[in-house]
C-alpha cells in the first residue's frame, strides 16, 4: 500500500481521479487540490509517497511544484500528468525533479497502474524524450548494432561526465522507437528491468540539473 496525493488543474477532473483512486486496491488517496499553495500544508504534513500532478496548474506549474517537493522533509515522488508526451514542458519538469510521467486524457486509464510503476521505482521514456536526453548530456547515438547487443546492457564504462556506456545505448534504442518489451527481448531481460533503468536515468537529469544550477 502507497499513498497518493493528487494535483489537477480543473475540479471535474480532480472529482474524477479521486473517485478512481478511492476505488482502486493497493492505492490509498492521502489528498486532493487543484491549487498548489493551498496544498502545501497538507503536503508536509501527510508525507504522501507520490505526488500526482498536471504539467500546469491554476497558481504554479510542474517546475515549481518539483522545487517545493524538494523542500520537504520527505521528498515525495512526483508523477506528472500530461496529456500528451510531447508537450514542451515535460522535459523541463522531469530535469527539475519530477520522476516519471504518465500520458492522461483526463479519464484516468492507466493512472494506477503508472502510480504503482513508479512506486516500484520503474519510469518510461518516449523517443522524443530519450533525443532531448541525449541532447542534455551532450553525446551522440550509439552505433545502433551495437546499442542492440545483449552485452550492451552490461557495458558500464563511461559515454560522459555523469552517464555510462549501457544508459547510452538504452537512450539510443528509445530515441530510435523501441518499446521497452522490444529492448528488454533484445537484452535479455525483464522489463521491469528496462522500467527500472529509465526510472535511475531521470534521476540523473535532476543530478545534471542540479550541477548546471551550481555552475
Amino acid at each position: 500500500m502507497f499513498t497518493v496525493y493528487l494535483l489537477r488543474l480543473s475540479e471535474p477532473t480532480l472529482q474524477r481521479t479521486r473517485s478512481l483512486l478511492l476505488r482502486a486496491d493497493g492505492v490509498e488517496l492521502a489528498g486532493s487540490n487543484s491549487v498548489l499553495g493551498d496544498a502545501l500544508g497538507e503536503l508536509a504534513a501527510l508525507a504522501p509517497d507520490i505526488v500526482a500532478c498536471d504539467l500546469r496548474l491554476t497558481d504554479s506549474h510542474a517546475m515549481r511544484v518539483a522545487a517545493e517537493l524538494g523542500r520537504l522533509p520527505v521528498r515525495p515522488q512526483l508523477l506528472l500528468l500530461t496529456p500528451t508526451a510531447d508537450d514542451l514542458q515535460l522535459f523541463a519538469a522531469l530535469s527539475a525533479g519530477a520522476n516519471a510521467y504518465h500520458v492522461d486524457d483526463g479519464s484516468g486509464t492507466g493512472l494506477v497502474e503508472a502510480l504503482t510503476r513508479l512506486h516500484e521505482r520503474r519510469a518510461m521514456l518516449s523517443p522524443q524524450l530519450a533525443r532531448q536526453a541525449l541532447a542534455a548530456f551532450g553525446i551522440e547515438r550509439s552505433p545502433l548494432a551495437l546499442a542492440r547487443q545483449a552485452a550492451a546492457a552490461l557495458d558500464a564504462t563511461p559515454a560522459g561526465r555523469q552517464i555510462d556506456q549501457s544508459t547510452r545505448h538504452l537512450l539510443t534504442l528509445l530515441a530510435q522507437g523501441l518499446l521497452l518489451a522490444e529492448i528488454a527481448t533484445l537484452w535479455k531481460q525483464h522489463v521491469a528491468d528496462i522500467e527500472g533503468r529509465v526510472w535511475r536515468l531521470v534521476r540523473l537529469l535532476h543530478v545534471r540539473s542540479r550541477e548546471l544550477l551550481i555552475a
